[in-house]
C-alpha cells in the first residue's frame, strides 16, 4: 500500500498538531518502531521510538510552539517536506525562534520511518533572555 501525497502530508502536520498539544505519546505512535531521526542534520541519528521519547519530551516539556509551513510531496511515494517556525525555551537562553526544515519519509501505513531536520545555528535566534 502507498499513502497518497495529500496522506503524507496529513501525517505531518499532525506531528505538529500533537507537538503543540504536548502530546507525547500521540507523537510517538506516529512513528515506526524502528524511525531514524536525525535532529538537526549532522548529529547523532537516533534510531527507534523510546530513542525519541527523550528528545521530543524535552521539545515539549520547553515549552514547543511550532508554526507549519509550506509542505511539498515529493514523487517517491514516501517522502514529504515542512517548513517549520517556532519558539521553545532552552535552558540558560531564555526563549528562542527557530526555523527550519523537516524532511520526513512515511511509510505505507502512514508511519514515519525517517526525519532529518534541517537547521543551522543561524535558524535559531534569543526572543527573550534567560
Amino acid at each position: 500500500m502507498v499513502l497518497d501525497e495529500a496522506g503524507r502530508k496529513e501525517v505531518a502536520l499532525e506531528y505538529c498538531r500533537l507537538m503543540n498539544a504536548g502530546d507525547l505519546d500521540g507523537v510517538l505512535a506516529l512513528f515506526a518502531p524502528d524511525v531514524r531521526f536525525e535532529d538537526p542534520v549532522g548529529t547523532e541519528v537516533l534510531v527507534g521510538r523510546e530513542a525519541l521519547r527523550g528528545h521530543l519530551g524535552a521539545a515539549i516539556d520547553a515549552g514547543i510552539e511550532e508554526v507549519p509551513g509550506a509542505l511539498t510531496a515529493a514523487l517517491d511515494a514516501t517522502s514529504v517536506t515542512l517548513q517549520v517556525s517556532g519558539t521553545m525555551g532552552v535552558p540558560g537562553a531564555g526563549r528562542v525562534a527557530f526555523r527550519l526544515v523537516s524532511l520526513m519519509r512515511v511509510n505505507g501505513e502512514g508511519l514515519i520511518f525517517e526525519v532529518r531536520i534541517i537547521a543551522g545555528q543561524s535558524d535559531v535566534t534569543p526572543v527573550s533572555a534567560g
